[in-house]
């Protein structure tokens, strides 16, 4: 649709131009900004907004065509949104490896941790036990002899 700058949108839309300002400032409507800086409404935006547009006004608006735009502008815009999308892509990539990564480290902890609280404990080995174990039974070998002598 073609794009109408504030007098001309008014004009259009059948409203005075201060009402098509207030509707901007509020957010009821959206304009965009040309390579010039001026603001632009799309007649479909109007129509949203105020409903069917005047035929009269219509045809006496000066739509900022994509002529009047300029089709190197609009390749320009289109490269630089292209840009951001593939630049938010590649972020969004970025991030999915990093929690990949993190998903990883954190799977092979609980795997260890799990290791560790599954395994039953190794048995104490612990040689002051064995040496009071041997001296006992010697201990009870040298009274089993003293009482056998007597």
């Amino acid at each position: 649709m073609a794009l109408l700058n504030l007098t001309a949108a008014a004009q259009a839309a059948g409203v005075n131009r201060s009402t098509v300002a207030r509707a901007l400032k509020n957010g009821r409507l959206s304009a965009t900004n040309n390579e010039m800086g001026e603001r632009c409404i799309d007649t479909a935006e109007l129509m949203r907004v105020f409903g069917p547009l005047k035929a009269d006004a219509q045809a006496n608006a000066h739509p900022l065509s994509m002529q009047a735009i300029g089709v190197d502008a609009l390749v320009e815009v289109l490269q630089k949104q292209l840009r951001h999308a593939t630049e938010r892509e590649q972020q969004g990539r970025e991030r999915e490896l990093r929690l990949l990564a993190m998903l990883e480290v954190e799977q092979a902890a609980r795997r260890d941790m799990e290791q560790k609280l599954l395994s039953p404990p190794p048995p104490p080995r612990s040689t002051r036990l064995v040496i009071l174990l041997i001296g006992l039974a010697l201990s009870l070998l040298a009274l089993f002899i003293t009482q056998s002598a007597s």
